[in-house]
C-alpha cells in the first residue's frame, strides 16, 4: 500500500468521527442529580472536628487555671516569707517596745 505525503482538502471525507452513545444526555442528568442529591450524613462524623476543637480549648483552660493556682499560691508564700523574713531582722526588745509606745500613744 503506497501511503501519501501530502493529503488534500477534498479527500478527507465530510462525515462527523464523533460519536455519542445513546440516551447520554438523558443519563447525564440523571447522573448529575444523583450525585448532588442531599445525602444525610451521621451525627457523629460531622462534629468530629469542633469535637477536637473544644477538647483542645477544655485542656488549654484547664491548664491555664492550674498555673494560675500555682502563681497565686506561689504569691502568697512569698508574702509570708518575706514578713518572716523581716520579723526575723527585728529584735524582740524592739518589738515590745513598739508596742508598749502604741500603747502610750493611745492612752493619752
Amino acid at each position: 500500500m503506497k501511503e501519501k505525503k501530502h493529503i488534500s482538502l477534498a479527500d478527507v471525507k465530510r462525515d462527523n468521527p464523533f460519536t455519542v452513545p445513546e440516551n447520554y444526555f438523558g443519563q447525564f442528568a440523571a447522573g448529575i442529580d444523583g450525585q448532588i442529591a442531599v445525602r444525610r450524613t451521621p451525627i457523629f462524623s460531622l462534629p468530629k472536628r469542633w469535637l477536637y476543637v473544644a477538647a483542645s480549648v477544655a485542656c488549654l483552660l484547664a491548664i491555664s487555671r492550674a498555673g494560675y493556682i500555682t502563681y497565686q499560691n506561689d504569691k502568697a508564700m512569698n508574702t509570708e516569707n518575706y514578713e518572716l523574713y523581716v520579723m526575723s531582722q527585728v529584735d524582740e526588745t524592739e518589738v515590745i517596745d513598739y508596742y508598749l509606745s502604741e500603747q502610750d500613744s493611745k492612752s493619752k
